[in-house]
């Protein structure tokens, strides 16, 4: 009976510990989801950041490429909440950059970031070229028990 009670603790050990991971900032990989439904996947290294970003909108059609989905070049802060600026460079041209900062949520972490989006266009329309805007993207879950 003692042995059984053994095991249910360290596998509740082993679920809150691993259900701890999403709940902090220290480790930013993984999949993030904005409210737009774009889906940025980041691996870090170090102080590096790299991955991929698939996006759910487009200034206009077949601006981000048919597959929509760009490679994630970063760099990443040190700290509880890292900062963190990382860009992706689209086929149509156009380039987008995030600067932000991983915050505690209420379940689990969030990015917060500002963006700017560089269109590429002729010198005379220069002035429209950049739009600015801001993004929250939260962890997608993992089954961690798979």
């Amino acid at each position: 009976m003692v042995f059984l009670a053994v095991q249910v603790a360290v596998m509740c050990l082993c679920v809150v510990g691993a259900y701890d991971m999403d709940l902090r900032c220290s480790n930013i990989s993984g999949v993030w989801v904005n409210s737009l439904g774009s889906r940025l996947s980041l691996s870090v290294d170090g102080l590096r950041l790299s991955g991929s970003y698939k996006t759910g909108v487009e200034s206009s059609t077949g601006s981000a490429g048919k597959a929509m989905t760009g490679k994630v070049v970063g760099v990443l802060g040190s700290g509880v909440h890292p900062t963190f600026a990382m860009s992706v460079s689209w086929r149509g041209g156009s380039v987008t950059t995030w600067a932000g900062q991983c915050f505690q949520g209420v379940s689990r972490p969030v990015l917060k970031t500002i963006w700017l989006l560089r269109s590429q266009v002729p010198v005379e329309d220069n002035w429209m070229a950049t739009r600015i805007g801001e993004d929250t993207f939260h962890r997608q879950k993992q089954n961690k028990l798979a």
